[in-house]
Parts: C-alpha cells; structure tokens; sequence
C-alpha cells in the first residue's frame, strides 16, 4: 500500500526530529559528565563551583513526552525548515511572531518564572533531596537556580515559537490562557530538570 505524500511527509518530519533528540541527549549526557565531575571538585576543595557555563540545559526537556502534536522540535514556525536550520534559529534567539505581535506576553511569562524561582523552586529543589536522601548545601541549591535563571527567555521562547498567530484570535482571555500554559510548562521542565539532576547526582555519588 502506497503512502499519500502528506503521511511521507509527516514521518520524514518525526524520523528529523528523533535523529535530533538523539543528538541532544548525547550532548547532554556529556554535559551531565562534566558537571558531576566539577561537583566532586568542588566538594573537595570546598569553593564556589564555576558558574561560566550551563552546564545542564534545558534541551533535555526538548525530549518530550509526545502528549500532543508529534512535530514540536521539528518545525515549529509551520514552515519547511530544516532541523539544522530550527538548531541555528533556537541558537540565535530568533524572537517568534506571537512575541513580535504582543511583546509584553514574553515578559509577564517571565515574571512568573523568576518570581516561581525566587521562591517556589528552592521549595521544590528541597522536596527532591529529601525524596533522594541527597540534600545540598544552601550555596550549591543557589548555584544551581541561578543557573536556570540564565536559561529561561529561551525556554520561554522556544513554547511561544509552538504557537500559531491566527489561533491566537482577539480574545484577551486566550493571551491569558497562553501566558499561563506556557508558564506551566516551563515550570514542569524546570522541576523535571531538577529531578533528573539530583537523581544522577545521587546515583554517580553511590557509584564513586
């Protein structure tokens, strides 16, 4: 049975953005390494821990739980780019047109995840070390929130990239709807974050 091109189409899009994801968990994986090893530096020389680089990323979100659309991460502007081309867009920073449209929407998101992180998460962060039985000093919990911090407006944007313009319509209880989706989401990647980076904490800390 031949496929329609529109069905070709679409499993050519899903096998990109498998490829992609792979190529991200790897790197991340990497990034993982490097960061547990300068935790146990730092734990042995008992001094700040560098903070020049991220060493967790939020692209470990982008491996999503494919509860929606299956294309998210592949091609979110709705147009024929390629997974390189969405790569470069994502690194560049490239503003999405629901921002240009409405450009206090990425700025009230982001309210809502300082004031999340400046409060809420240490709460959070808390909770996970007990669930583990690994807590963290107070300065290494503010390294690691401070972190985050820094990637946050391309989190935001990367959700805002997902949204049509013309869904969005003249309502302006929908811009509310969005600007809290958008929080919740990137609220979840953030508490996700910080599970998986405990939970390898802990483990790489049993297997030393």
């Amino acid at each position: 049975m031949s496929m329609s091109p529109e069905m070709l189409h679409f499993l050519q899009q899903l096998n990109g953005h498998l490829y992609y994801q792979n190529q991200q968990i790897q790197k991340i994986d990497a990034s993982l390494q490097e960061l547990l090893r300068e935790f146990n530096q730092f734990k042995e020389k008992n001094t700040e821990p560098p903070v020049t680089r991220n060493e967790y990323r939020f692209d470990l979100l982008k491996v999503e739980r494919l509860e929606g659309t299956l294309n998210i991460g592949v091609n979110p502007t709705g147009s024929d780019s390629s997974i390189e081309e969405f790569a470069i867009e994502q690194k560049i920073d490239v503003p999405s047109p629901i921002e240009k449209q409405y450009p206090q929407l990425h700025l009230d998101i982001k309210q809502q995840v300082e004031e999340y992180l400046n409060k809420g998460a240490y709460d959070s962060l808390k909770h996970m070390e007990n669930e583990n039985n690994f807590p963290l000093s107070d300065q290494y919990r503010k390294f690691i929130v401070d972190d985050v911090k820094k990637q946050i407006d391309q989190q935001i944007r990367g959700y805002l990239k997902q949204i049509d313009l013309e869904e969005v319509g003249p309502e302006p209880e929908r811009l509310t709807n969005i600007q809290q989706s958008v929080f919740n989401n990137v609220k979840r990647d953030i508490e996700k974050t910080f599970e998986t980076f405990i939970k390898n904490l802990h483990r790489n800390e049993k297997g030393s």
